[in-house]
């Protein structure tokens, strides 16, 4: 019995046999084909999944991008959130402590301290000597000057100048019974100016014209004035929104014999390539004139509006 089972199975086997060798032919072409269309629908597959993955990247970097300038804010400062200013306190009114001896005041100080406002930032003042304040905004100590900056060209070719926000103009002062009338008459007379200030150039090309002066550099402009006051001085030459300032209740006996014809209005100094910080401080110094902010910080230090660019 079980070898009669094991021919039957032999015989169904040869059978099934001889029926796949006729039809080779025509199944390889059907797996070669149902293999090809398997292949590009893994393809397909794959490539839909990179694509996937790609836009996925992207927009975990997007997201990423987005948080960071949400926690730096929009505004581009050294340090988050604050306006660091670098100023020389001593030149008032612009800058300078009050009777307590350190609290800072002057119009520089009012100014950049609401213009910090209104773009959402705190301020910190950082007091700086003058021979060493544009050094320190090339170094990143702080992100601008604001301390009676003058424009010239040669500042403006190494450094980001804002427009002015206040006009002003060098100046020769001298006592009233002087007979000095013009730079060009100060041979032989001594003349003080602060050192490294557009002054002090100024008196230097006069030197070089062949004016004859003798001229003492102070490091700060008021020891200027009271050597004038004392009698030290035949004249000083400074700028002209803080001249008048300096000689206080003596300024009847002391008068102004030239303005120089080139203007050096009051800008704001930031490093070379800052141009948006400088549109950012730009932008805020139009609301402030706008609100009225500026006319009374004017008002309250000069006494007048009169200083202010007029627009």
């Amino acid at each position: 019995m079980k070898k009669k089972i094991t021919a039957v199975v032999l015989a169904a086997a040869f059978a099934a046999s001889l029926m796949t060798g006729c039809g080779s032919s025509s199944s390889s072409s059907s797996s070669a084909s149902s293999a090809a269309t398997t292949a590009d629908t893994t393809a397909a597959t794959a490539e839909t999944s990179a694509a996937a993955e790609t836009t996925t990247a992207a927009a975990e970097e997007t997201t990423t991008a987005a948080t960071d300038t949400a926690s730096t804010g929009s505004i581009p400062t050294l340090e988050d959130g604050v306006l660091n200013v670098g100023v020389e306190i001593g030149y008032p009114p612009m800058e300078y402590f009050d009777e307590d001896g350190s609290t800072m005041i002057g119009f520089d100080i009012e100014m950049a301290t609401a213009l910090a406002k209104d773009l959402g930032l705190e301020v910190k003042f950082n007091d700086t000597a003058w021979d060493g304040i544009f050094a320190g905004v090339d170094t990143d100590k702080y992100d601008v000057v604001i301390s009676c900056v003058s424009y010239t060209d040669d500042r403006n070719d190494a450094y980001c100048l804002t427009k002015p926000y206040i006009e002003n103009a060098p100046v020769l002062v001298v006592p009233n019974d002087s007979d000095i009338t013009d730079v060009s008459e100060l041979s032989g007379k001594s003349v003080g100016v602060q050192m490294e200030t557009t002054a002090d150039y100024l008196m230097q090309d006069q030197q070089s014209s062949g004016v004859d002066l003798d001229l003492h550099q102070y490091e700060k402009v008021m020891e200027c004035f009271s050597d004038l006051l004392a009698g030290r001085l035949d004249a000083v030459c400074t700028d002209s929104v803080v001249a008048s300032y300096y000689l206080g209740d003596a300024a009847k006996d002391y008068k102004t014999v030239w303005t120089s014809p080139t203007k050096e209005p009051i800008v704001m100094c930031l490093k070379k390539g800052n141009d948006e910080l400088a549109k950012d401080l730009e932008g805020a110094l139009d609301d402030l004139r706008a609100d009225g902010t500026m006319d009374e910080i004017a008002t309250k230090y000069f006494g007048t509006t009169d200083v202010l660019p007029q627009e």
